[in-house]
């Protein structure tokens, strides 16, 4: 762990040598590498899937580095090498968000659907199976706020049912 000055520890270290001071030991004496997996150990944090953190690794990654993966994943036979001349990005493959915020494309596709068909954000809503509140969505698009998980999920069913509109 890099030293900090006494005031800059984060609340879970706090709570971890206050609450499970035998984890904190092993984390402070090099036993345990890093934060989160002492907080795993404690019970405070949920172990993240080999899903999550390939998602959250490709979310980070920068167009080079997704590029340089993709072309791995080619060699190793596990893409097609080439894909149809006029096939374009497939929906269903295409991220709608990064995390809770919706991507830029995603918001300009929903608000081209919504106008296609005259919605506002309370019927998308009740059109996901969500009570018809649509200030979540208003906001999301408007102010690029975030949105539960569940939502960009559905989301993502509800722009694929809508592409061939």
């Amino acid at each position: 762990m890099a030293k900090k000055t006494k005031g800059d520890d984060p609340p879970d270290l706090h709570r971890l040598k206050a609450e499970f001071p035998e984890i904190h030991a092993a984390l402070a004496a090099g036993k345990i590498p890093s934060l989160r997996q002492a907080l795993v150990l404690a019970g405070l944090k949920p172990e993240r899937s080999r899903l999550e953190k390939l998602k959250n690794s490709w979310a980070k990654a920068s167009d080079a580095e997704r590029e340089s993966f993709l072309a791995w994943l080619k060699t190793k036979s596990t893409l097609p090498a080439t894909a149809p001349p006029d096939a374009g990005p497939q929906p269903a493959e295409t991220p709608i968000a990064n995390g809770r915020y919706l991507l830029p494309s995603a918001i300009a596709e929903i608000r081209t659907i919504m106008a296609r068909r005259r919605l506002k954000p309370d019927d998308v809503m009740a059109e996901l199976g969500f009570p018809p509140d649509g200030r979540p969505l208003a906001r999301a698009l408007a102010r690029n706020a975030s949105l539960r998980l569940s939502v960009i999920a559905g989301l993502e069913a509800w722009l694929r049912r809508n592409a061939g509109e």
